[in-house]
């Protein structure tokens, strides 16, 4: 696949060959490989690369709830909801704040993608008459055949360009909700479990852990939140305790610990948010089960495995080159001579 790259778009890509067109102009090739999950430290590099700070935190939520209630307007799926928010997470995890200031739009474009990905299909007008009607839920009407809606389409159709390059055009996004149903069924946990474990895999998204964990490791992750909460026997999901359990729903890459604690900042930080609080109101629970995350389950660390350094994509390319995104590890060390 051969795209011409954009300014804006994250880079994972190594700089294959550089040749010669008939009019002597240089084109550049440039192999980007798709990363569906990355280090901690490879997010901190680039946090530090997008000058995206802590306090872009806020809106981030708001664009999270904004795309949760278009979702829901929209009687889509969860896992249609759920992979806007990754997709957003990871454009704004390879692309600076200060390029992209509006997060509604990117809030909006990462749906509309998602709802193609999802197989959920709807056309973005429709998305946009959904955003202004919660926006504006006394009126006045408004057609799809506004301008105002038309302006906003054009937009956005750029802006879809910059998400799936983004995400290297790779489509293989998988959720956690099904493992969580699958995993407590075989742990026979209370229907209780199972339920808030379902809500706070929800929550998940709004944090970093589907960018670093695979959703095996966040079903456990959930499970554990949820029966620490309703004071259920948890050494069952303990890696040491549970090695079955722990080798066959977990990669090594997948931190067990790492993600519970991802979970329980969101929660600590900004509970009110998030859907577990209908249920509960204070953050207290949480902060305890942080201390006993933090005391008990250290061996569950990933050690030593910081991953290569990424760099974001170098603007200067512009449109004189190609850039060819690659989903196969083995196929890029042989077109790249790694």
């Amino acid at each position: 696949m051969n795209i011409t790259p954009r300014s804006g778009s994250p880079t994972t890509t190594n700089l294959n060959s550089i040749s010669k067109d008939a009019n002597n102009d240089a084109t550049i090739s440039v192999v980007q490989l798709s990363r569906p999950y990355l280090t901690s430290s490879q997010i901190k590099s680039l946090v530090q690369q997008t000058n995206n700070s802590a306090r872009d935190l806020q809106p981030k939520l708001q664009a999270f709830s904004l795309i949760l209630s278009i979702g829901n307007y929209m009687r889509f799926p969860i896992r249609t909801m759920g992979t806007a928010m990754i997709l957003f997470q990871r454009f704004y995890l390879f692309n600076s704040l200060h390029d992209f200031p509006v997060m509604n739009d990117t809030a909006h474009a990462c749906l509309f993608v998602a709802a193609k990905m999802e197989d959920t299909l709807k056309k973005l007008k429709d998305i946009l008459l959904a955003s202004y009607y919660l926006k504006h839920p006394a009126g006045p009407d408004i057609s799809v055949d506004s301008p105002v809606i038309e302006d906003q389409r054009r937009k956005l159709i750029s802006l879809e360009r910059h998400v799936l390059e983004t995400m290297s055009f790779d489509f293989r996004i998988k959720h956690p909700q099904p493992y969580i149903i699958k995993i407590t069924k075989h742990l026979k946990y209370p229907a209780t479990v199972a339920e808030t474990a379902w809500l706070a895999s929800i929550d998940s998204y709004r944090t970093l852990a589907p960018l670093k964990a695979t959703p095996h490791a966040i079903a456990l992750a959930c499970i554990y939140i949820a029966a620490t909460l309703f004071q259920q026997d948890t050494s069952i999901i303990e890696p040491a305790k549970y090695y079955y359990v722990h080798i066959r729903f977990l990669r090594a890459q997948a931190d067990y610990a790492d993600v519970i604690l991802e979970i329980l900042e969101l929660y600590i930080d900004s509970l009110a948010q998030t859907l577990l609080h209908a249920k509960y109101k204070s953050a207290e629970q949480f902060m305890s089960m942080r201390i006993d995350v933090n005391k008990r389950l250290n061996y569950a660390r990933e050690r030593n495995y910081d991953g290569d350094p990424l760099t974001l994509r170098d603007f200067t390319i512009g449109d004189k080159g190609a850039i060819r995104f690659i989903l196969d590890w083995d196929r890029q060390r042989l077109e790249t001579g790694m």
